[in-house]
């Protein structure tokens, strides 16, 4: 397993992600609106896509992505379930930011002043310290022993 750092950017990588996913859905399948004084692009829209299920020759003739009432490419038809899929896509943030909250609360150093987040990596040093003292005399007491052993072995007489 990864490192805490490294869950913690992987889950904001996912985040934004998910947001730009959200955002995206949202601008190209929401439910149209009316605004006094514009026209309408619902009914062009779905009358052009009601055309694109009456067979292949519609499909031809709107082969270049723009349909005839527009020089703009038409717009997919809104979700009819819009507010449930929108629904699970916050309901997905939500669940990645509870876990982002949840890994930064497992950083190091959260809720501890600099001075003792200092005196810990002091101790931790001291530590470090003793236990390569005793690395090093674990060595020198291995090459002593492997001396005695040769000197042993180069003594022994064989039969």
């Amino acid at each position: 397993m990864s490192d805490i750092l490294t869950q913690l950017q992987d889950a904001i990588d996912i985040l934004v992600q998910q947001m730009y996913a959200g955002m995206v859905y949202t601008n190209t399948r929401h439910p149209y609106g009316d605004i006094p004084g514009q026209p309408h692009d619902a009914d062009r829209d779905l009358q052009a896509s009601g055309a694109n299920d009456n067979g292949p020759a519609s499909n031809a003739d709107n082969a270049g992505g723009a349909n005839n009432n527009g020089d703009r490419p038409r717009s997919p038809p809104p979700d009819p379930n819009f507010a449930a899929t929108q629904h699970e896509i916050a309901s997905d943030i939500i669940m990645n930011m509870a876990r982002i909250n949840a890994l930064a609360d497992r950083l190091p150093g959260i809720g501890f002043s600099e001075q003792q987040q200092m005196a810990r990596l002091a101790e931790l040093d001291r530590e470090l310290r003793e236990e390569q003292a005793k690395l090093d005399e674990a060595k020198r007491e291995k090459e002593r022993l492997m001396r005695v052993l040769d000197e042993r072995i180069m003594k022994a007489r064989r039969p």
